[in-house]
């Protein structure tokens, strides 16, 4: 399979405007044997042998103490995760990998007082052999571009999304961030138990010549509508500077909070066929 990745992040607007003191996003970009992420606001690259290509985005949770320290470890428990030998049933091994990953830190973080005060979200995609396999937590988007149609294929985490599952009605103000990584659910059961559901919050996508992923934080989608992202994302091909135009979009339209864009595009796809290669087997990866 042939693609180009792009990838940009921005502070947002000066802290004197309403922005914020730091970049607390981060991102992953596992690719071509190395696995790369922000490391005090500043790209950093390190050897990775994997197999397709592991992406995602982070945005550490605003008004959490060391949001940018959440996002940051993220970043690098994740990357472990790209190693030799690609795995059968991918999102599946992200969803247990995440969930694993989210307890071992969760405990880590605690305080004095038993509280956990760092979190961030993740949204991350896995492309091996022409299949996209992707798992969300948070408020962070995924979004796959197919001929000029633009799809969110992620799920806001939002308490209102979680009451509608659960079959009861909407709240007043329940729109806001529900759940985060190592930071947990609050008021969605036990904070070691992230609620990730299968097909909701994870899934796998078979991907066409020509389509484009866009992972992005929500400093992007908060000020960027989902027909200016397609226009961008359609009349710029380069992967590069389609992530720097959203960046750019997003500050004009005002962007308070930090910004990240990730833009994958596939250019090509081998004859290799995905569907006879799944099984059910049930890998486990050591972080």
């Amino acid at each position: 399979m042939g693609y180009r990745i792009g990838v940009a992040s921005d502070r947002g607007l000066p802290e004197a405007q309403g922005g914020r003191a730091r970049n607390e996003d981060n991102y992953l970009v596992c690719a071509d044997g190395s696995a790369r992420w922000l490391l005090d606001e500043e790209s950093h690259a390190e050897a990775a042998a994997g197999d397709g290509i592991l992406v995602a985005v982070f945005d550490g949770i605003g008004g959490h103490d060391e949001g940018h320290v959440a996002s940051g470890a993220a970043a690098q428990v994740l990357a472990k995760l790209y190693q030799p030998g690609a795995p059968h049933r991918p999102s599946r091994v992200l969803t247990r990998y995440l969930r694993e990953s989210h307890q071992k830190l969760h405990y880590r973080a605690r305080g004095p007082d038993g509280q956990v005060r760092m979190g961030t979200t993740v949204v991350a995609a896995w492309v091996l052999r022409g299949t996209l396999s992707w798992v969300n937590i948070g408020d962070s988007r995924l979004y796959l571009l197919r001929r000029g149609e633009l799809e969110q294929l992620s799920v806001d985490h939002t308490r209102n999304t979680f009451r509608l599952r659960d079959g009861q009605e909407p709240e007043p103000g329940g729109d806001h961030l529900a759940q985060g990584f190592i930071f947990g659910s609050r008021g969605l059961g036990h904070d070691l138990q992230l609620r990730i559901e299968d097909g909701l919050d994870n899934g796998d996508e078979g991907l066409a010549q020509g389509d484009v992923l866009l992972l992005c934080t929500d400093g992007v989608t908060g000020f960027v509508d989902d027909d200016a992202i397609a226009d961008i994302l359609t009349r710029f091909e380069d992967p590069q500077q389609a992530a720097d135009r959203l960046v750019s979009a997003a500050l004009a339209g005002g962007s308070t909070d930090n910004i990240t864009t990730l833009v994958v595009r596939v250019d090509y796809l081998s004859d290799d066929s995905f569907d006879d290669w799944l099984d059910d087997g049930e890998e486990t990866v050591q972080f």
